[in-house]
């Protein structure tokens, strides 16, 4: 089929899939056609969760998208956040035909069985789940914190599919929204969401940094994690949401990189700027001290873009086209959070030995296109960089580079191919941007945190 009459056909569904749904934030449509290659690498994205699922119906993860670390042949355990892509992704699939309806809805419904199964404190969920026992953690090392950041985006993309498909999804996906209690995982004095939760194997003398409930540490500056206010103030329960205090207590810093200041997260990865936009379209909106989200992440991946360019001749591999430093699989290190690129948080050290995740630059696709365009356009001209799934983790022609040729994290991992499915789609047909701005959840959330529509 030509690309053309493809695209129409998808911009077609969509506004009569969404067209009778009210909304008090619409989302400006701003149809763009993807290149060749963009259209590769989000079929990739998409494979890589419709392919990597548990299919035993005896397992206890039966249904679940499989998860981090795909093509290096080890253990892994489920991220529970991971869910919440792989939902959104089934619908994509749908949308661009590449599979049915009737399979896609299939997934779905037993996924979410599957999840209204697993163990649950408060309505949430372990960070990380045992695939074949549908327990906390790994098998090596159970003690996984219960996660409010992983359970969000997992039901971020469940209200997706329940817009979607409404009938049997929406109703296991409200049964699930409904159990969570979200005031429970904020803390009562801050008004900030905890960072996680181990209500299990406390020690008798629980450690300072912990409370009574296993609450542990706390959300309380700018970072990735602004839809959980949107989710805790929208809940189906009162007594389990917050209010605007909670959101407007989060602190606030600011920095600037060779541009204009902007708030800036402390660990300067990208997709801290990213994650609550792959699902939330900011670009009109405004909240009552009126903040400008999608301009931020915009000066964030400018930043980003300069810093790498800045430092071409001291770190070998960076440049205009291999930037957007962020958490990813390490040569040196395993899998690290301390990639990133400045401005950065007082107290943070970036890690920098030339490791480039490619995510980091094609997921800031909506705020900075051409330059994103001309990333991805670079990097599958890069030497091992591209496989099954379209492009691998991490790259870095510095550590273990052979030559002229890089380092290559050969893996693939929810967070990298969840951002970027979302972003080129929300970018191309702003589909999912759509279907979570009609849900009545979200509508309550950004309302009550004083959101508001500008032309």
């Amino acid at each position: 089929m030509k690309y053309w009459l493809f695209t129409a056909i998808i911009l077609l569904h969509g506004s009569l899939t969404l067209a009778e749904q009210s909304t008090l934030y619409p989302v400006q449509n701003t149809p763009q056609r993807l290149s060749p290659l963009m259209e590769r690498e989000l079929r990739g994205c998409f494979d890589f969760f419709w392919e990597e699922w548990n299919d035993d119906p005896k397992s206890p993860t039966y249904g679940m998208s499989n998860g981090d670390y795909v093509g290096l042949n080890k253990y892994s355990p489920i991220p529970i956040e991971h869910q919440g892509f792989y939902f959104t992704a089934i619908i994509i699939g749908i949308e661009r035909g590449w599979i049915s309806r009737e399979d896609g809805e299939k997934r779905i419904i037993i996924t979410l069985k599957t999840l209204k199964n697993l163990k649950r404190i408060k309505g949430f969920w372990y960070h990380f789940i045992d695939p074949d026992t549908g327990k906390r953690g790994w098998k090596d090392s159970p003690k996984i914190e219960l996660s409010n950041a992983s359970a969000g985006t997992l039901l971020l993309g469940a209200l997706a599919a329940a817009e979607y498909f409404d009938g049997e999804i929406k109703k296991l996906t409200y049964e699930l929204y409904a159990a969570m209690d979200w005031k429970w995982f904020t803390n009562p004095v801050t008004k900030h969401p905890y960072l996680a939760c181990y209500p299990e194997d406390l020690p008798a003398k629980v450690p300072s940094e912990i409370n009574k409930d296993g609450m542990f540490g706390g959300w309380s500056a700018y970072s990735e994690h602004i839809f959980l206010y949107i989710l805790a103030a929208g809940a189906p329960k009162e007594e389990f949401s917050t209010g605007q205090d909670s959101y407007y207590a989060m602190k606030t810093y600011m920095g600037s990189y060779k541009g204009e200041e902007f708030i800036i997260c402390g660990t300067g990865a990208a997709f801290t700027y990213q994650w609550t936009h792959a699902f939330i379209d900011f670009r009109n909106l405004r909240d009552k001290i009126d903040r400008d989200w999608f301009s931020n992440s915009r000066h964030a991946a400018l930043a980003a873009r300069q810093y790498a360019i800045d430092n071409a001749d001291r770190i070998k591999g960076l440049g205009p086209n291999s930037w957007g430093m962020s958490a990813c699989i390490s040569p040196s290190t395993g899998y690290s959070g301390k990639y990133g690129s400045f401005p950065i948080g007082a107290g943070y050290k970036l890690l920098e030995d030339g490791t480039v995740a490619p995510y980091g630059a094609l997921s800031f696709l909506p705020f900075t296109p051409q330059a994103s365009i001309e990333a991805l356009q670079h990097m599958y001209e890069i030497p091992g960089l591209v496989g099954k799934y379209g492009l691998y983790d991490s790259y870095s022609y510095v550590t273990k580079a052979k030559g002229n040729l890089p380092w290559i994290g050969k893996s693939y991992l929810g967070i990298d191919k969840g951002l970027v499915l979302l972003m080129f789609e929300n970018y191309s047909t702003q589909l999912i941007w759509k279907l979570l701005h009609q849900n009545k959840s979200i509508q309550k959330g950004l309302k009550r945190l004083a959101f508001r529509q500008i032309n």
